[in-house]
């Protein structure tokens, strides 16, 4: 699948020949051919990097003969499936929405150096804590747990007080982005259901981080778990797998699933202890939330 930059042109200026009606004409049969576009707020400057820009130098540089018309670049992706040559793009359109994020977690310090760090984050993964490493920009937060709600976060933080640990509330926000899809009916759906997924993953590991801990669940109630997550995404990549690509909206959403899954993977490894699996529940939950932040980021420019 080639992911591609859609241009509109621009008004010719008075005087062109008429020959140019011609050419542009050429042109249009040679790019017609896409199956379906995703269009992304915030996405054209990803979109200087695709194949397609690439494609049309190219093309400028064999027709030099040919003037190429003018064009605006638009916030705008065109998937080709290889349709035939005279084929139009066709299909039905619907949104899609990655909703915003919004992670408050639990705070531990802030270091200059990993190696300063390294025995505070042990301390706390022996605890059952995440003992994540959240560098902004720099700044090595030490991070123990994480939670979707302020309240939640709070609530925890006042039960460390008074168990004689310090910590603060740590918040991480990023903006949502909304898609706008046209593909063949029978595509339209599995694209949908991945972009869909995305935010429930972290909405699914940050529910099993609370139950595992309120219900002291066994280790095996919790692998189980993680392995319906994990089937859940497999799923939903399997059903744009034969469309993606590394580059693009999609190539985004399939590295951002790769990631996730490489982290339920990890925690798989974690189960010699509860204390030790409970740690990798809470990390696995951080890191996917900073990996869907990467997302958004990516999606909207």
């Amino acid at each position: 699948m080639e992911i591609r930059r859609r241009r509109r042109p621009s008004r010719r200026k008075n005087g062109a020949s008429s020959g140019g009606g011609v050419r542009a004409l050429i042109l249009l049969m040679i790019f017609g051919a896409a199956a379906y576009l995703i269009i992304g707020t915030g996405v054209g400057r990803k979109l200087r990097e695709s194949r397609a820009y690439s494609l049309l130098s190219g093309l400028r540089e064999k027709i030099a003969a040919t003037q190429v018309p003018s064009f605006e670049p638009r916030n705008t992706l065109f998937t080709d499936l290889t349709p035939s040559p005279t084929a139009q793009p066709t299909g039905e359109t619907a949104s899609v929405s990655l909703p915003a994020l919004d992670v408050y977690m639990l705070q531990f310090g802030i270091y200059e150096t990993a190696e300063a760090l390294a025995p505070y984050a042990e301390a706390l993964r022996a605890m059952g804590a995440a003992g994540y490493t959240y560098d902004d920009s720099g700044s090595l937060r030490l991070i123990g747990a994480a939670y979707s709600t302020e309240e939640q976060a709070e609530s925890v933080r006042q039960r460390m007080i008074t168990e004689g640990r310090s910590c603060t509330v740590f918040r991480l926000s990023r903006s949502g982005a909304e898609l706008l899809i046209t593909a063949p009916q029978e595509r339209l759906l599995p694209i949908r259901t991945a972009f869909s997924l995305a935010s429930e993953v972290v909405g699914e590991l940050d529910s099993l981080v609370i139950d595992f801990d309120a219900m002291t669940r066994s280790i095996e109630y919790g692998m189980g778990r993680l392995a319906e997550i994990r089937q859940n995404i497999m799923n939903a990549l399997a059903g744009i797998s034969d469309g993606a690509e590394t580059n693009g909206t999609l190539g985004m959403l399939c590295g951002y699933y790769a990631d996730v899954t490489g982290f339920i993977d990890a925690a798989y490894g974690s189960s010699a202890s509860r204390a030790e699996f409970t740690s990798a529940l809470k990390e696995l939950r951080i890191k996917a939330a900073v990996r869907y932040a990467s997302l958004l980021e990516g999606i909207g420019g």
